[in-house]
């Protein structure tokens, strides 16, 4: 082989492994925004039911999407609840009556509902984070809540699915003689 022509061939060989490169330190940079997507939607799930423990109404609020769907966890609600309005509507209520209920336990300091997520998980599709967690120790409740990551960067939340606990199973009758 002349010199040049071998030259030309590590040269090619050489730049093909340069043009390779960026799609080798793409991968751990791709873990890297998954983790740092999931810390943040962590973080905002987090600040979130904070402001709803604490019946912190604007930013609680602040963090719903527009689109917001939700399934309450009341006998009264029984349907999916649509939009913004609707949803902020139900939970205005829950809040006066939760204010009420502080207020006449004669407890002192700032309200609290006693909201403590037990088993919190996130996880990530994309921009879109679900979050899912129970509340209480004995027979506990069940929540999912479905944050999207808007164009500013902010984890609105889209979806929340709130679960009673679950029934209590009926008594077993007594064998029969």
């Amino acid at each position: 082989m002349r010199p040049s022509v071998a030259i030309l061939a590590v040269l090619s060989l050489f730049g093909a492994a340069l043009a390779d490169a960026p799609a080798r330190a793409q991968a751990p940079a791709s873990a890297r925004t998954v983790a740092a997507d999931s810390a943040g939607a962590h973080q905002a799930a987090v600040a979130f039911l904070t402001a709803f423990d604490s019946l912190q109404w604007e930013p609680f609020a602040s963090y719903f999407a527009d689109d917001i769907t939700m399934f309450f966890p009341f006998a009264d609600t029984p349907a999916r609840v649509d939009g913004r309005a609707a949803v902020e509507a139900r939970f205005r209520g829950v809040f006066q009556n939760e204010r009420a209920a502080w207020a006449r336990s004669g407890q002192p300091g700032a309200p609290r509902i006693g909201i403590v997520p037990r088993d919190l998980r996130v996880q990530m599709a994309g921009d879109v984070a679900i979050v899912t967690f129970h509340l209480r120790v004995e027979s506990p409740s069940r929540r999912s809540v479905v944050f999207r990551r808007a164009a500013d960067g902010a984890w609105k939340v889209i979806h929340w699915h709130a679960s009673p606990p679950p029934a209590a199973p009926p008594a077993a009758a007594p064998p029969a003689n």
